[in-house]
């Protein structure tokens, strides 16, 4: 059923939220933060959709949006010239943003909106790390950023840090703030009480099970992730999302034969929202990825935070960000590598298994402190 929010009166504020997406109905962050911001402003979203879209239309939970088709982005396909599109994609919604008393604009992409916005007016909200930007000449416009944009939101605080050992950050708390991507209280209770594909339950018939997801590429380790539950456990698992790493499943078939279907239940694509029913009954989880590159290293994945916030345990890399959630509160093992060695993988499911009934009691007694709140979007950052 669709959640409406009426217009807003003369008294409140008038938001312009901006942003570059596959679709608004899959960006769950986007969902979330439009939903509370509704409840005391006016919202209006202006996107540039990836397949290039030209449409205005209310989402689902009640917010109105228009998308813009770029032409830059027809005649240049791919991710070549993006500036030629920031800046494309900047002039058109410009004209637009003149009733608007905010524009909370998301990741790189939008940069130019908080740097050529007037002052105090704007708020950067940072999904990933602004890499672009560490070097010159783009450090300048993000210095320039920094002082024009009321607040600038980043995932975790490990990310500001960082950003602040680089040298790319010189404001203090007063202009960077934090705001984890916690689940809502929308997915837990579809979690709860969701649709499941009934071939799967068929096919899990009642086993123990291990809950994978985003899986994709090499730098989230899907050989050693599958094949050290096939080593170590008895326990099936299922996969959302695609592997598009070949070299890994070629060598998972190779290795594992039938046993492969037998025990990995491979689910493809699944909707955000429609995950739950999957997450809520596996025993365990496991996130790994690759900390070479700095946005992996400082990344707190929707799926780490989607198993607490159900109960469930979870086995992560060394990536601080996670690693850190867990170790302080018992929810689960950190293993010592990012996941790039399989034995370390082996003994951490190990040690889950041993220590599995406190891990889970942890979850279980912690997880309503890692589900979003409407509150964790602070007033003062954009009023």
């Amino acid at each position: 059923m669709k959640t409406t929010h009426t217009t807003a009166s003369a008294k409140q504020k008038k938001i312009a939220v901006i942003c570059r997406t596959i679709g608004l109905e899959y960006d769950d962050r986007i969902r979330k933060q439009c939903i509370a911001l509704a409840e005391r402003s006016e919202i209006k979203i202006f996107v540039l959709f990836a397949d290039n879209r030209s449409e205005s239309g209310t989402t689902s939970y009640g917010i109105p949006y228009t998308s813009f088709e770029l032409t830059s982005k027809n005649r240049l396909p791919g991710g070549r010239f993006l500036l030629l599109k920031a800046i494309e994609f900047y002039l058109k919604v410009k004209p637009h943003l003149k009733e608007f008393d905010t524009v909370w604009c998301h990741e790189e992409y939008c940069f130019l909106f908080p740097l050529l916005s007037y002052k105090g007016r704007s708020i950067w909200d940072l999904h990933e790390l602004p890499q672009k930007f560490i070097r010159f000449p783009m450090r300048l416009a993000f210095s320039l950023i920094e002082r024009r944009t009321k607040t600038i939101i980043h995932a975790n605080e490990e990310r500001i840090d960082y950003l602040r050992r680089v040298g790319l950050i010189h404001k203090g708390p007063e202009k960077h703030k934090t705001l984890h991507n916690y689940p809502d209280e929308t997915f837990v209770t579809l979690a709860k009480s969701g649709y499941r594909d009934p071939k799967f339950t068929e096919w899990l018939d009642n086993r123990s099970y291990v809950y994978l997801q985003g899986l994709t590429t090499s730098d989230r380790f899907p050989y050693n992730t599958i094949s050290s539950i096939l080593d170590t456990t008895n326990h099936a698992a299922v996969v959302i999302g695609n592997i598009d790493d070949s070299e890994a499943l070629g060598r998972l078939k190779e290795e594992y034969g039938p046993t492969l279907n037998e025990r990995i239940y491979f689910a493809g694509m699944v909707k955000q929202l429609d995950i739950g029913p999957y997450l809520s009954g596996a025993a365990f989880s496991m996130v790994f990825y690759n900390t070479d590159d700095p946005n992996n290293r400082y990344c707190e994945a929707n799926r780490f935070y989607q198993a607490i916030s159900l109960g469930v345990p979870v086995i992560t890399g060394s990536n601080e960000s996670m690693a850190n959630i867990v170790n302080q509160n018992k929810l689960g093992v950190s293993i010592r590598s990012d996941g790039r060695d399989k034995d370390e993988i082996k003994a951490g499911i190990k040690r889950l298994l041993d220590g599995y009934d406190l891990f889970k009691s942890n979850c279980e007694r912690s997880r309503e402190s890692y589900i979003w709140k409407d509150a964790l979007l602070l007033r003062e950052w954009y009023e």
